[in-house]
């Protein structure tokens, strides 16, 4: 009995010091059911000029150690962006001017670039793809302006005609209501957001009546959830809270907006439920997470939040299935996975990956 119970006890340690010799994973409990269906996670590395490409685990969603394909003439990858079938992934090249696409291979994740690459305005940062997959956009912060494309069958790019489209001062934000009919760009020096009627058959955009809307200092990135709309205010460490006029798509201020971020909130992310908001706040390297009232919009933090991430964290990005929460962390070039409690929304980390750049954006397959 005794015997017994001594080589048990020298097995479990062995096991406990097995796991503890990675310093890049926090195991999962294995009551942790299953995640939804991505397969790869794919981190834009901006200053690397490459994308990696993980594989994420089937049933744990942690990240293991994959590939990294270097993006060539697209200099600076900023942003991904998935198209609708997952065949190709989108990017940015902030330092170059220019979008690429790259074909997905569905077996190993690879990346093979798909075709010429396509101009854009200056500084292009944030990518939105229309709901019907035809059309592409991105703001360019340099320019002040938002480009927009046609997407073809085989991944390649077309500026449609009248692109690129005037928005407010350094446009970064960048969200296309569910219905397709709006778009939505925050101009971080302007402090105010852009809106757009989208024409569904050419893709080309009109401002709305009273556009641009008053947000507050920095206004950095918008997310659209059913009647309101959440904007992180880079300069004023906080969130405004809109309600968005489902008819005109004109925002309406909140009574009780803004409400407080950490410092130098950036992304800003609705889970699933839409009960749940998280902000990822570059400066304070950590993230904000709130209970959202669903009848007035207003914010309440979480207990415990904020909760710690890498250094400077740029987006947030969940798994289809809701219950995984991947955070690029451009300051120490590494990746975050936390696991999001369903019904409170808490965030429990799982695992920090090391990435071989700094990682700005994760797109997830």
């Amino acid at each position: 009995m005794n015997g017994q119970f001594l080589f048990r006890a020298f097995l479990a340690f062995a096991i406990a010091a097995f796991v503890g010799c990675s310093t890049s994973t926090k195991m999962l409990s294995p009551e942790i059911p299953s995640i939804a269906h991505a397969r790869f996670a794919f981190i834009a590395n901006r200053d690397a000029n490459s994308i990696s490409v993980f594989k994420i685990g089937s049933t744990t969603g942690q990240l293991s150690e994959g590939t990294s394909a270097q993006t060539g003439a697209c200099n600076g990858p900023r942003y991904l962006e998935l198209n609708s079938t997952g065949q190709f992934v989108f990017v940015s090249c902030e330092f170059s001017n220019n979008l690429a696409s790259f074909s997905i291979d569905p077996d190993t994740g690879n990346l093979t670039l798909a075709g010429p690459m396509v101009a854009s305005g200056t500084t292009p940062t944030i990518l939105a793809l229309h709901p019907n997959g035809n059309f592409l956009y991105v703001t360019n912060a340099g320019s002040d302006n938002v480009s927009a494309y046609s997407v073809g069958s085989n991944g390649a790019l077309s500026e449609i005609s009248g692109s690129p489209f005037t928005a407010g001062t350094t446009p970064y934000g960048l969200k296309i209501s569910d219905s397709g009919k709006f778009l939505y760009a925050t101009n971080r020096d302007s402090n105010n957001v852009s809106v757009f009627s989208v024409n569904a058959a050419t893709g080309s955009l009109t401002p709305v009546s009273g556009s641009p809307f008053a947000a507050d200092l920095g206004a950095r990135s918008i997310e659209l959830s059913g009647n309101f709309a959440f904007v992180t205010n880079r300069f004023a460490n906080n969130v405004s809270v809109f309600v968005v006029d489902s008819a005109s798509g004109a925002l309406s201020p909140t009574p009780h907006s803004p409400f407080a971020a950490g410092m130098d909130p950036r992304n800003v992310m609705v889970d699933a439920t839409g009960r749940h908001l998280y902000v990822a706040n570059t400066g304070s390297n950590d993230i904000s997470a709130y209970i959202i009232d669903t009848a007035t919009g207003d914010l309440t933090q979480m207990v415990a939040s904020p909760f710690t991430a890498g250094g400077a964290p740029l987006g947030t990005e969940m798994d289809e299935g809701g219950v995984l929460m991947y955070v690029p962390n451009s300051g120490s070039s590494s990746v975050s996975v936390f696991m999001i409690d369903k019904t409170g929304g808490k965030l429990q980390p799982v695992q920090t990956m090391a990435n071989p750049g700094n990682a700005f954006s994760v797109a997830l397959k």
